[in-house]
């Protein structure tokens, strides 16, 4: 089902300032930042991607760390999430595809990409 690795999302206070971190002190290349997300690509795949806190403020788990990956079907994994009681959705565009968000059994907050549709060929 999983693809492989996409995002690692972290909800930062500043998205600019979090990007000079990862920049300058981790020295990782930037592909892309704005005030509302910064992008790092990562060595041996996936990424890092920097966003300002969620709506209400509150941080994924007490954390700002949200696994990001990438499958083949959001539509079988919705499945497979309803059968084990761990369905949350909805699904959200997203530049270049469909997210999905939802927790593992211990409530750790995990997003899945489906790249190459929208919501609209979801619903």
């Amino acid at each position: 089902m999983v693809k492989q690795l996409s995002t690692i999302l972290c909800q930062v206070a500043s998205v600019e300032a979090a990007a000079a971190f990862y920049r300058d002190v981790l020295k990782l290349t930037p592909t892309f930042v704005s005030p509302g997300w910064g992008q790092f690509d990562l060595p041996g795949g996936g990424s890092i991607g920097l966003h300002p806190p969620f709506g209400d403020g509150q941080k994924a788990n007490g954390s700002g760390w949200i696994l990001g990956i990438e499958v083949e079907s959001l539509n079988d994994l919705k499945n497979a999430l309803i059968r084990c009681g761990h369905w949350t959705g909805p699904y959200h565009d997203v530049p270049g595809g469909v997210v999905l968000d939802f927790t593992d059994v211990d409530g750790n907050p995990i997003q899945a990409i489906q790249t190459g549709i929208t919501k609209a060929a979801l619903d």
